[in-house]
């Protein structure tokens, strides 16, 4: 019979459906295995029946299958039980919570996701599997190490995308990329909500060597680098934390900016044509003297022509003097207008973890 229950079992070498045959042959002098089951439901009759067939008694399956046992490592019966988290199998899926119990013959994970995450160590572990089996002792610790690598791995690529997107906005800033930052911010928010309270549960289980009884001095060491190997996850959730908001933050700076730019110009361009609307209001009206001494063609020509090309001129020279440089502003926006057309037509960063 093959579980329903897609259980597979890893010697070392190879990764099999693990069937009634292989729950038979399990004893403390068989080769250490490791074994992983993928379920719909945590309490799924058929992880229940498995546990069983391997030996577990009716608490210690009951205790593996707790929902709400995240981060407590126990001892029953002389097994061993515990959690860990993986990345999800998609970007923007959360972290995947694997249940965990081994003894002296064999390491079992239950799950409900994580597949690529659980392949990849599988995978990587595979050429000196059986050197690392031959010594049960610090596999479990070992192990959970290497599935939480998968979370560390996921924030190394999301810090180095928020990197990027942080590097072009400080070039200059388009709506796309707060879209895209936006997206990198969900897994980064849902490892903070899930870790913490995790890592502070690790910690204070795996504190004390003397509250696991009956594992030797390597597999206690294995636990505890792991417990350390959570809190540094954990620092690293923050740390990618605080460089998406930064990355915000310089977006809405230069928007900001970008918008005060816009409102100097308006006003650049008011300032200069607020003395020609004076003139043009002044001398548009219908007094007798202006119309009769703007009958000829040189007043015309003063009043009409040089005037408000020298009232520009006088506007521009004291706006200079108070520090507005005229054609230095117009030029920065043009290029500016530029470059956000460029970038506006490039591909956006992809959020692939």
């Amino acid at each position: 019979m093959v579980f329903d229950v897609k259980a597979t079992i890893f010697d070392g070498g190879t990764r099999r459906p693990y069937t009634n045959e292989d729950a038979q042959a399990l004893a403390p002098t068989t080769p250490y295995v490791w074994i992983d089951a993928l379920c719909g439901q945590l309490r799924d009759p058929e992880v229940l029946h498995l546990l069983d067939q391997m030996g577990f008694s009716d608490v210690v399956a009951a205790y593996t299958t707790r929902s709400t046992s995240t981060g407590m490592f126990q001892v029953f019966d002389d097994n061993m039980l515990g959690s860990t988290y993986v990345a999800g199998d998609g970007p923007d899926d959360a972290p995947v919570l694997i249940h965990c119990v081994w003894n002296s013959g064999c390491f079992v994970t239950i799950r409900q996701a994580g597949d690529k995450a659980v392949h990849m160590v599988q995978d990587e572990i595979g050429p000196r599997a059986k050197a690392l089996f031959a010594d049960p002792g610090p596999v479990p610790g070992i192990l959970l190490q290497l599935m939480l690598d998968s979370i560390d791995r996921q924030l190394t690529a999301l810090q180095t995308q928020i990197a990027v997107l942080d590097g072009q906005i400080i070039v200059t800033s388009n709506s796309r990329q707060l879209k895209v930052l936006q997206e990198l911010r969900k897994p980064v928010q849902a490892l903070g909500m899930t870790l913490p309270s995790y890592a502070e549960n690790v910690r204070e289980s795996l504190v004390d060597p003397s509250s696991l009884p009956g594992v030797d001095a390597h597999g206690v060491q294995a636990l505890q680098t792991y417990a350390a190997c959570v809190n540094d996850v954990v620092q690293r959730v923050e740390s990618a934390d605080a460089d998406v908001r930064s990355a915000i933050q310089d977006y809405q700076g230069q928007v900001s900016t970008a918008q005060g730019n816009r409102i100097n110009q308006l006003t650049l361009v008011s300032i200069i044509f607020l003395p020609i609307s004076f003139l043009t209001g002044y001398f548009g009206m219908n007094f007798q003297y202006l119309v009769n001494e703007t009958q000829s063609f040189i007043t015309w020509v003063l009043l009409g022509v040089f005037l408000p090309i020298l009232t520009v001129i006088v506007s521009a020279a004291l706006l200079r003097r108070g520090g507005f440089h005229v054609g230095h502003m117009l030029r920065f926006h043009v290029r500016a207008g530029e470059k956000a057309h460029s970038l506006s037509t490039q591909a956006a960063p992809t959020i692939d973890t």
